[in-house]
C-alpha cells in the first residue's frame, strides 16, 4: 500500500483546488496515467501517476483545495512496478515539481461553483463577464451550445441566479503569497528620476518605448536582468520582461520572453494580447513565469513615482510614472517639456547602489 501527496507545485504555491479526478477508487491505473487536473493559482495542471496499481482511496473531493505535502491517493503497487518515477524535469520552471507534471496551456479563472472540464458552457470572455454582474451560468441554460455576452446581460439585468463572488480568488492568493515572500526575502532599496521624452512624445508607444530602453539598459548593468536564489546572483543571457498587468481578478505579470529577439510589432501585439487575456482571467501557465526583470507602467492611471516590490527571484523592477508637462532649464531658459517619472527597486542583497544608479542612467538615456 502507498500513500501519494500532492507534490509541490512550484512558484511558492502551497495548495491546489481538486478539479477533476480522472479516476475512481477500484481502478487500475499504469505508469503517467492522468490522475486528477488541479487548479493552482492561474493554471490547470494535470498530476500523472507515480506508479502503477489499483486505487485503494481518494482522500479529497472534487472543489476541495488540499495543500502540498498531504494525502492525495493511496493506492497497491502492481508487483514488479512499485518504484516510483524518476524526477525529469520538463522545463526549468517545472524543475520543483515531483513525478514531471505535464503543465497543460489551458487555464482556468476564479469561479464561484466548478463546472466541468469537458463541458464548458462560455468562452471565458463570457465567464469573465458573468463574475462582473454576478451571474451564476451553471444555474442556467444557455440557448444555443455556449453562452452569448446578450444572454449574461439579460440574465444580469434579471438578477437571474446572482451570486457572491468569492474575494480570496486564486489570482489574489497567489498575489498575497508573492508579496509576502518580497517582504520576507527581498532587501528593497528604490531610486527615482525623471527623463525628458520631449523628442519621441507622441510618436511611438510608451511601453515598447520602455521595453527596448530595458533591453539596452540590461547590457550595461547586468547584474539587474538577473534572479537571485541560495545566494547566488545569476544574469540572463536574454531580456525577460515580466509585465505587470492589471485586471478585476488581481495583478497577473505575464513575461515577454527574449524581448531583443522580437519586433516591434511583435512585442505590440503580444502586450495587447496580455491584456485581453488578463481582462479574461485566461492567460496561459507558460507565459507567467521566466522573468529576468519586471516592469510596471502605472501612469497610464495615475501616480509618478512610487516604490515598486521586487518579485523573487527577479532583483530589479521598473515602474514609469504618469506623463506630465514640467519646467525644465534648457541653455538656461525655463521651458515646458514633457517629462517621464521612473522608479527602479532592487534588492540591495544582489545589487549594489551604484550599479543600481547606472542602470537608471543608461535608461534615461535609451529614453531620451
Amino acid at each position: 500500500m502507498k500513500i501519494f501527496k500532492l507534490p509541490d507545485l512550484g512558484e511558492g504555491l502551497a495548495d491546489a483546488v481538486i478539479r477533476q479526478w480522472h479516476i475512481a477508487e477500484g481502478d487500475s491505473v499504469v505508469l503517467d496515467q492522468p490522475l486528477v487536473s488541479v487548479e493552482t493559482a492561474k493554471a490547470l495542471v494535470e498530476i500523472p501517476a507515480p506508479w502503477a496499481g489499483k486505487i485503494k482511496k481518494l482522500y479529497v473531493a472534487e472543489g476541495d483545495t488540499l495543500e502540498s505535502g498531504q494525502p492525495l491517493v493511496e493506492f497497491f503497487a502492481s508487483k514488479g512496478q512499485g518504484a516510483k518515477r524518476k524526477v525529469v524535469p520538463s522545463n526549468k520552471d517545472a524543475g520543483t515539481v515531483v513525478g514531471n507534471i505535464q503543465q497543460t496551456s489551458q487555464s482556468l479563472h476564479p469561479e464561484p461553483v466548478a463546472v466541468a472540464l469537458t463541458a464548458r458552457i462560455a468562452s471565458p470572455r463570457v465567464r469573465a463577464l458573468a463574475r462582473r454582474l454576478g451571474v451564476d451560468l451553471t444555474r442556467l441554460q444557455p440557448q444555443g451550445s455556449r453562452f452569448s455576452e446578450q444572454e449574461v446581460y439579460a440574465a444580469g439585468e434579471r438578477g437571474a441566479f446572482a451570486t457572491v463572488i468569492p474575494e480570496a480568488s486564486p489570482v489574489r492568493r497567489a498575489m498575497a503569497l508573492t508579496m509576502r515572500r518580497s517582504h520576507e526575502q527581498v532587501t528593497p532599496v528604490t531610486l527615482c528620476d525623471e527623463v525628458d521624452i520631449s523628442a519621441w512624445w507622441g510618436s511611438a508607444a510608451v511601453t515598447l518605448k520602455l521595453l527596448r530602453a530595458l533591453q539596452l539598459a540590461a547590457k550595461v548593468e547586468k547584474c539587474l536582468n538577473a534572479t537571485y536564489s541560495n545566494g547566488c546572483l545569476v544574469p540572463s543571457a536574454e531580456v525577460n520582461v515580466g509585465l505587470a498587468v492589471d485586471s478585476t481578478q488581481g495583478l497577473f505579470v505575464p513575461v515577454l520572453k527574449d524581448v531583443a529577439a522580437a519586433t516591434d510589432e511583435q512585442l505590440l501585439q503580444t502586450v495587447k494580447t496580455f491584456k485581453q487575456q488578463a481582462a479574461e482571467g485566461a492567460i496561459p501557465q507558460q507565459y507567467l513565469h521566466g522573468a529576468s526583470i519586471l516592469l510596471s507602467n502605472f501612469g497610464n492611471m495615475a501616480g509618478r513615482f512610487a516604490t515598486p516590490v521586487v518579485v523573487p527571484p527577479t532583483v530589479a523592477i521598473v515602474a514609469a510614472g504618469r506623463i506630465y508637462d514640467g519646467v525644465v532649464a534648457v541653455n538656461g531658459v525655463a521651458v515646458v517639456r514633457k517629462l517621464l517619472p521612473l522608479s527602479v527597486s532592487a534588492d540591495h542583497r544582489a545589487v549594489t547602489g551604484g550599479e543600481l544608479a547606472r542602470f537608471l542612467k543608461a535608461l534615461g538615456e535609451a529614453l531620451n
